[in-house]
Formats: C-alpha cells, structure tokens, sequence
C-alpha cells in the first residue's frame, strides 16, 4: 500500500545533505562545522564553552528556550556554536527550539537543515514537525512538498490531525498568487483523502480551513456544498458557516445569506458574537439597515453584549454604505455603553467623512481621537491626509504628514500617493513629481494605484508623452493597470485628437479583463466618437455598454444630445429608445435615471414608458420586501 504522504507529492529540491548518523557528536561536528567560524568569537560569547560540562539537562533547555525566543533574534553562530558544544545524550526536547532559533536568525535555511538533518533521531517527533509547519520559512505553496518529504525521510513520525489543520492554514495562506485553483485542489485533496488514509476524521478546524479558502476564492456554491459535506459528517460549527456568509453578502446575495442562516440555526450551530458581526457588516454593505437593526435586538434577547468588533462592524458597514452621520452617532453611543471607540472605529468615520468632503468634522473627530489618548497609525494618518488632499488643503496635509514622521510613524506607499494627487489637484505637478521621486528614493515599490494618481495627473496637467512613459514603465514592471488609470490614458488620447489610439487602448482593456470599464470610461470614448463625428461607432459602443450591464447616466445622455439636438425630435427618439433597451433588459432604475434627464430637458415622456417603468420599479421593490419580511422573521426573537 503507497505511502498515505504520496498523495502530496511535489518535487522538492533537495536542501539537506545526507551525512551518516553513527556518531551524533561527529555528525554535528562535520555536518555544521563549515558553517560556524572557529574563531575566538565563539569563546567571547556568552554560551562559553566551560559553562557545559557542569550543566544538567534542565539548564541546557533553558538556555534553548532563552535563544528561541531572544530579542533581537539570536545569531547563527550563536545556536550553532551552542549545538557543537552539546553533550552527546542531549535532551531531544533541545533541538525543536534551535530550529526555532535558527528560523528566526538571518539564515532561515539553516532551520530546515537542522530539522531534516538532527543529530539525534528521536529529536522529531510530531510536536516538532508541527512547529516545523509554522515556523519554517518556506513559501506556503511549497508546504505540502515539505510535508511529504518529512513523512518520508522519517519513517517512525505520525503527523497528528493537528497536522494537517496546520497544513491546510499554511496553504490557504497562498491562494493569493496567480493559480488558486491549484491550492484549493490540493485542500480538498487532503481533506477527502489524505487525512482518511491516516485514519483521522476532520474536526470543525480541518472544515471552517477549507470552507473559508472557497468562499475567500470566490467559490461560494463549492464552499457551501462543504459546508453540506460537514454537517452529513455530524460536525457542526460557527467558524464554517462565518465566511459563507461573508462571501454571500459581499456579493449581494441577501437571500441566499438568509438561507444559509436559517440552515444554520436547524442544524443547531451555536451562533457566536463572530457571527452576529459577520452579518452585521455584510448587511449594512447591501444597505439592509433594518435586518441589521433586528440582529442587534436578537444579540440583545440573547444575552450576546455588542464589543467592540460589533461596533466597530456597524461603523465600518454604515460608513461603506453611505451613511457616515449614523456611523458617527453610533460611535458616539458607545461611550454610554462603557465602551471608548478604537482607532479601526475612528478610522472608518475619518475615512468616511473625508470621501463625503466633510474635511471640518473629519478634523473634530481627530481631535476627539487625541484628546481620548489614542495614537494615530498608519491607517489613521493615511485617512486623514488623504481627505485634506482630495479637498486641496495641501497645506495642512504637509503639517500633519510631518507630525506623521516626528511620531516615528512611517509613511507608506499611500500616503505618498494621496500627497501627490493632492498636488495635482491644486496644478503643483513640479511639487507632485517631487514627492514621487522621494517615496522611489524611499524604497517604495508603486502600486497600480499610485501609478494611477500619476498617470492621470499627467493627463489632466497636458503631459501625454510623460504619461505614456509612465504607462510603459507600469506594463514593464508587470502592474496592470486599473480602470481610472485606463480612463486616464484614454482621455488624454481623445482630448489630443488620438481617438483612434484611445478605442485601441479601451478595447486592449476589455480583452485583457484587468479593469472593467465604467460609465466614466465609456463615456471618455464616446465623447471622443462623437466629437469626430463618428456617430454609428458611438451607437454600437452605447448597446455594448447596455450588454455588459453599465449603466448610462446623465453625462451619457447630454453626449448624445450635443450631436441629435433637443428641440429636434432626434433627442426625444434617442432617449425614448434608450429607455425601452434598459427596460428590456430589466433595469427600471437605469430608465428612470433617463427618464429624469428627458424631465430635465423639458421633454415629456409617453404615457407608455411611465406605466413600464413604474410597474417594473414595483416589481423590484415587492421583492425586496418579500426579501426584508423573510429577515424579519428570522430575526425575531
């Protein structure tokens, strides 16, 4: 029968030599002599050679833990001269913490060699090996590979269910490169085969892992389907069913959240104060401020008192969702709960109030934030310059950016990038640029969105040949672009008579799928269409937007009234038209928005296109509170 380990297998380079165990004192003395200086160093050191002999085994452990967990990280040298001087019947609890000082040390590898090379064999045992999971620096995709080797180098090592729940963090922790379709593979591989190979059944552990690597990868009916699997395997819990729910309400799916709860509570799952701040957030963020309100009075009946994470998931949701004031009096109600807010909830209403250009009462609730004796963070400080920025106060976005680095709080990339659109927004592109070479200098990788901020700065300030440069420059370093800065580009094309240039560059854009274009890209390129008296090419770029399900708004409509007229009944059989095509394709609350500019253009509809628009919006609205009064009784103590 294979090895139950072989169903990990991937090749894994071969890190560790193969040295004879016959004499562990020899072994230890050729195995890691060239990579430890004979020198007097090591009798300088504080592990002298003559403490030893009168050590007992208590005291060597001791000193083993001491290095593990040594600040500064103890040096190489050090652990390894401290390995050399062992006695030859050395505890085998020793060496688990070496290789948990070595991992910390400026040679990492080192760790991996000791563990797959000790000097005494019965220094791995399962307690080592799962320290070995956490602690080695490995790349997490190449965990399994470590896995399977280790089983197979030591035949005696039993991995433990604890194991393979290690195992599988370690993976989920990778699904963020270009395949996670293959870690998740692996996952499931382990969770259907490997683990009943050795006999081990999954706890709530093993699934809630797996379950949440699904629904994080956007695979939300695999994960709920898992979900199914667990519950058939008599194994119910909280932590599987938490980031279900999440996935589902980031994506907007009440209902479907609704029946997974109502699930959840037939099968008896324990609901946990995580989960209550699960829903909590994700329903604030679809706006369902009243189903939010109704967990609140559930938690209540329940006995569950709010923390801080549940105040602190209601400011950030109402914050996402637009209504920042409401964030800010829940925030100031905390205090009547005994609870003072954190910097995550100052930060959220910061944030919140300086995207909605309320800088003044961003600026109180920094005041207040001080007075109450917390210490701005990054996040915090990054909020607040980012809102003078945006509002053009530049001068008191540099006072704050240097009482930032007085605090001894490193600015990072966007901080950077909010100083530099401040600076074109106010027309210094000289200064603009000026920051961008100090945050290079600063050793500061750019992200696409700060390439962005320059890109478009560049454009709005007349520099398309720097712009293009930059754009190169971002290509070249293999950061795709996102969907301002493909905006961007695009309009410096058209407004320098290059339309042609910005078609090419918009439909580049749809074929690689980096960005999706919005109603302001779209609407670049049509100005551009139609300023070239290119009419036709508009039209079918405006059904192309209609059938990739963007939504044309006011400056859509006007852009087509320039070229049709008003008064002419050309723009009354454009708009008309246009509603009937959203209407067909059921998007009632995109034809009002029309219908409302043909009001505002004195053109008044037909009576036909009022009764399909309101029967359509009333359809829409009796399910949503089909969907509300289904919260509401689930909700209901």
């Amino acid at each position: 029968m294979p090895h139950p380990a072989t169903h990990l297998a991937v090749p894994l380079r071969r890190l560790t030599r193969n040295p004879s165990l016959a004499s562990a004192a020899a072994l230890r003395r050729s195995h890691w002599s060239p990579y430890v200086s004979s020198s007097s160093s090591d009798d300088e050191s504080p592990l002298a050679a003559e403490l030893f002999p009168a050590a007992g085994a208590p005291t060597l452990l001791s000193v083993a833990r001491s290095l593990a967990v040594a600040s500064p990280p103890a040096s190489a040298a050090a652990v390894l001269a401290f390995l050399r001087r062992l006695p030859h019947d050395a505890s085998p609890h020793i060496f688990p913490h070496l290789v948990a000082a070595l991992a910390r040390s400026p040679r990492p590898i080192l760790a991996l060699r000791l563990f797959l090379s000790p000097p005494n064999p019965a220094a791995t045992t399962h307690h080592s090996f799962n320290s070995a999971l956490v602690r080695f620096p490995l790349p997490p995709h190449l965990l399994p590979a470590f896995f399977s080797h280790s089983l197979r180098r030591f035949p005696g090592l039993t991995p433990t269910l604890l194991s393979f729940n290690l195992l599988l963090k370690c993976i989920s922790s990778s699904l963020v490169p270009r395949n996670p379709g293959l870690y998740l593979r692996i996952e499931l591989r382990i969770l259907h085969d490997v683990i009943p190979a050795w006999n081990l059944a999954p706890d709530k552990f093993t699934y809630s892992t797996v379950v949440s690597a699904l629904a994080d990868a956007g695979q939300v009916e695999d994960a709920v389907a898992l979900v199914h699997e667990m519950v058939v395997d008599a194994v119910v819990a909280a932590e599987a069913f938490n980031p279900v729910l999440r996935a589902m309400l980031r994506a907007g799916d009440v209902s479907g959240a609704a029946k997974l709860f109502r699930f959840m509570q037939l099968k008896g799952c324990t609901l946990t104060a995580a989960t209550y701040n699960v829903l909590l957030h994700g329903l604030l963020l679809c706006n369902k401020v009243r189903a939010a309100m109704g967990i609140m009075r559930r938690m209540e009946s329940e006995g569950i008192v709010p923390g801080l994470m549940t105040y602190g998931a209601v400011v950030d949701g109402l914050v996402k969702c637009g209504r920042v004031e409401d964030a800010w009096k829940v925030a100031e109600e905390m205090g009547s709960k005994g609870l003072a807010p954190s910097e995550f909830v100052f930060s959220a209403v910061i944030t919140g109030f300086c995207r909605s250009g309320e800088v003044d009462r961003a600026l109180r609730a920094w005041e207040i934030m001080v007075a109450a004796k917390l210490r701005p963070n990054i996040v915090l400080y990054s909020a607040m310059i980012d809102g003078l920025a945006r509002c053009g106060k530049m001068a008191e976005a540099e006072t704050l950016f240097e009482e930032m680095v007085d605090a001894k709080c490193v600015p990072n990339v966007m901080t950077y990038s909010s100083m530099i659109r401040g600076y074109f927004q106010i027309g210094n592109s000289t200064q603009a640029l000026s920051t961008w070479e100090e945050m290079i200098k600063a050793g500061y990788v750019p992200n696409a969105i700060s390439y962005s901020i320059l890109i478009t700065g560049m454009c709005n300030v007349g520099r398309l040949k720097d712009a293009m440069m930059v754009w190169k420059h971002m290509l070249g370093r293999g950061c795709a672009p996102d969907t301002i800065a493909y905006t961007s580009m695009i309009k410096g094309l058209c407004m320098s008579g290059m339309v042609d240039g910005g078609l090419r560059l918009f439909n580049d854009m749809l074929a690689k799928g980096d960005a999706k274009p919005d109603a302001i890209s779209y609407n670049v390129i049509l100005d551009g269409l139609i300023r070239t008296n290119n009419l036709p090419r508009a039209m079918d770029l405006l059904n192309q937007m209609l059938d990739q399900r963007c939504d044309p708004d006011a400056v859509t409509c006007n852009i087509f009234l320039r070229e049709t007229g008003v008064a002419e009944g050309k723009g009354r059989e454009f708009l008309e038209g246009l509603v009937v095509r959203l209407c067909n394709r059921e998007r009632y609350w995109a034809a009002g928005d029309v219908l409302m500019v043909m009001l505002a253009k004195y053109i008044v509809p037909e009576a036909a296109l009022w009764y399909t628009i309101v029967r359509g919006v009333c359809q829409t609205m009796r399910v949503r509170k089909v969907v509300d009064n289904c919260w509401d009784d689930i909700w209901r103590p």
